[in-house]
């Protein structure tokens, strides 16, 4: 079976494989900005096998900080709240997922508009006021979906600790998690050109 370090160096590779694509002209991203890379994670959040490892690899991060369901905004954070969900039922931890729309839907009942959940096993709402929570992204630009989605977690009264990506680009949105005091991770983080680096803290955590 492979290690962790493996998996990790497996993980890179087919990130720069089949995820990052370095352009000749620069396109505009959905945070406004232009980049001559572009970085589409669903080629793995949305393959089992690499799913699968986000999953272990994000897991030590969401259980360290205490958080009781992890989730974030559709679409992009459904696959990778599962796969973290998955990792922790493996290693005997409960984790259930919750994700909210951008928008709230415009039928149905209004409590259910902007936050769906799993069930809670204590039988009330799995979101709810003081609930710990970890919201978690497939790449975090300058912050803007991730920072929606926390706003979603604390209207609903929970006490989000933690923001978790698996790249941060260059462009340094970690810096508004940080500026309100909520701790940030990553797995990855992309320089101007497009490459790709482990981050540094999970590169000695799985090397010690």
């Amino acid at each position: 079976m492979p290690t962790l370090a493996e998996d990790l160096r497996t993980l890179r590779a087919v990130i720069e494989r089949h995820c990052i694509s370095i352009l000749e002209a620069p396109v505009r991203l959905n945070s406004g900005g232009w980049s001559n890379y572009y970085c589409d994670l669903k080629g793995v959040t949305l393959h089992p096998r690499y799913a699968k490892i986000i999953g272990e690899l994000m897991l030590p991060a969401v259980i360290e900080s205490g958080a009781e369901a992890v989730g974030g905004l559709a679409a992009g954070c459904i696959p990778i709240a599962d796969a973290v969900g998955r990792a922790a039922l493996d290693a005997g931890r409960n984790l259930p997922t919750f994700f909210g729309r951008a928008e709230a839907k415009g039928h149905g009942p209004q409590e259910k508009a902007s936050m769906r959940a799993a069930a809670s096993d204590d039988g009330e709402p799995l979101i709810r006021p003081g609930r710990r929570v970890a919201i978690v992204e497939d790449a975090v630009t300058q912050g803007g979906a991730a920072m929606k989605a926390t706003e979603a977690a604390r209207a609903a009264g929970c006490d989000v600790v933690l923001v978790m990506t698996i790249v941060e680009r260059h462009e340094g949105g970690s810096a508004r998690f940080r500026d309100i005091g909520l701790p940030f991770k990553r797995l990855f983080y992309t320089l101007e050109d497009g490459s790709l680096h482990v981050d540094e803290e999970l590169a000695i955590r799985i090397a010690g």
